[in-house]
């Protein structure tokens, strides 16, 4: 028997026993947490082991990550203060809490075009790419090295080479084809991996781990934003094994690039781990009204920037979606392929529903992943009974993440509607105050709902009994997911 397995059968109770006083002593979790970890540790001790040791916190990650943080705070400045529009004031406590909690700002002067379909998306993408004079900065979970992926790569290499600065962030735990990076870098990108994932025998495709840079970020010359659910690759054009892909994102032409660049810098900050937060580059202009023309600026779209992560002081994505549900009067849509409710969102959902709100939340009918069906149809279950009009897209793979009230807000980006993206990930939103773009988000719900299946309650309730004990099962991983 080799020394490392004789440790391990020997000594694995007692490092667990360490490992519950780290969890309850120093990591202050969430008491749900707690309580899971010190469970799946007392009664499974050998696979609570290795589950804690690649699901658990790195604490060195997290020293990084909030050092950053706080430099985020004392380097923010006030490009553009809050708008004293008379629509908003129903809105005005969100805006401020966005506002303190992660200083966002409200930005006012803003151009935004929706896109639904990968191919759309990313040619309109590439176009503006193309048209690089100065920068161009990439964050992304998932960078394929497959035809989009070879595409996007072969442009920013031609771009980098043309005199354009290129700076790329790739999320460690995803799995990146080296030779890719390998003529990146040798091209001049600067690249770099976001908290990287160093045991190869589990670098895993459908690994999720903790802590990970899951947002969907584009900045071109610090005029021109791209954030939503699309990733780099061919899926996402739906040419993977689960077919039609489903998304949402937004381009943004005007002030709110700026936040997000803003965004963009601070997460350069801690992948390149620098401790002189001087020599950090954030090139803010101090006015950005010159980005938009006076006839875009008659229609400009009111928008506010919702970043994440596990460092910060606030649940910002949890409780911008809290307050979305709190405030609606009217109805609450929610799209996400993981819908996963923490229990403070999922007794939110409750009161509005019994409150009048009327509420619609869309879930795949195709999963990525062989549990969630049953997760989803869980908490789905949950709301039913109250009126809750739940749907199963069946087009392909609904990966869209979007949530909208009372044609008033509309936030979208990288977060799903799980634990895994309201406590564990970094993540990025942006809410859209414009009833005009709401109304559009609302119609396009609309239409995906008549190519979905609505699940009603006589039907919920008389599924198999292999379905309820399924659902039993695996909503008890709905703290890791």
């Amino acid at each position: 028997m080799s020394i490392a397995l004789y440790f391990l059968r020997e000594y694995i109770l007692y490092i667990n026993v360490l490992f519950i006083l780290i969890i309850i002593l120093i990591e202050k979790r969430n008491p749900l947490y707690t309580l899971f970890w010190i469970m799946i540790l007392i009664l499974a001790p050998y696979f609570g082991f290795v589950l804690y040791l690649f699901l658990g916190l790195k604490f060195q990650k997290r020293r990084r990550a909030e050092k950053y943080y706080k430099w985020k705070f004392s380097h923010s400045r006030d490009i553009i203060g809050a708008a004293d529009r008379a629509d908003l004031n129903k809105w005005r406590q969100l805006i401020s809490y966005l506002d303190i909690s992660s200083k966002s700002k409200l930005t006012t002067s803003n151009a935004v075009e929706i896109f639904t379909l990968g191919r759309k998306f990313f040619d309109r993408m590439k176009a503006d790419i193309e048209n690089a004079q100065k920068s161009v900065n990439l964050e992304y979970y998932l960078f394929r090295y497959d035809g989009l992926g070879r595409e996007m790569a072969e442009l920013l290499i031609r771009k980098v080479k043309s005199g354009v600065n290129v700076k790329i962030i790739i999320d460690g735990a995803s799995s990146v084809d080296k030779s890719m990076l390998k003529s990146l870098s040798e091209a001049g990108c600067q690249v770099r991996r976001f908290f990287p994932w160093h045991f190869l025998f589990l670098k895993i495709a459908s690994l999720r781990v903790n802590y990970r840079d899951h947002r969907k970020l584009t900045i071109i010359d610090d005029k021109i934003g791209y954030i939503g659910g699309f990733n780099i690759g061919d899926e996402y054009l739906g040419k993977g094994e689960l077919g039609n892909w489903r998304d949402t994102a937004v381009r943004i032409h005007g002030d709110c690039v700026l936040e997000l660049q803003k965004e963009f810098y601070f997460s350069w900050g801690i992948v390149n781990d620098k401790d002189d937060f001087d020599l950090l580059e954030l090139p803010y202009r101090t006015d950005s009204r010159d980005v938009l023309s006076p006839e875009q600026l008659v229609d400009a779209t009111y928008m506010q920037v919702v970043s994440s992560g596990p460092n910060y002081q606030y649940r910002t994505m949890r409780d911008n979606f809290l307050k979305i549900i709190l405030e609606a009067q009217r109805y609450i849509y929610v799209q996400t392929p993981y819908f996963v409710p923490d229990e403070i969102i999922l007794e939110a959902l409750k009161v509005a529903a019994t409150s009048g709100v009327k509420i619609k939340i869309m879930i795949p009918e195709k999963c990525d992943h062989i549990f969630m069906k049953w997760v989803n149809q869980y908490f789905a279950g949950e709301l039913i009974d109250l009126g809750v009009k739940i749907y199963r897209y069946r087009n392909g793979f609904l990966h869209s993440k979007l949530v909208l009230a009372d044609d008033e807000v509309a936030s979208v980006g990288s977060a799903n509607f799980d634990y895994r993206s309201l406590y564990q990930n970094f993540e990025i939103n942006v809410n859209i105050y414009d009833t005009a773009m709401v109304k559009e988000f609302a119609r396009i719900f609309r239409d995906d709902a008549r190519l979905s299946d609505q699940i009603f309650t006589k039907q919920f309730k008389n599924r198999g009994i292999l379905a309820k004990c399924a659902e039993a099962v695996f909503r008890l991983l709905a703290p890791i997911l």
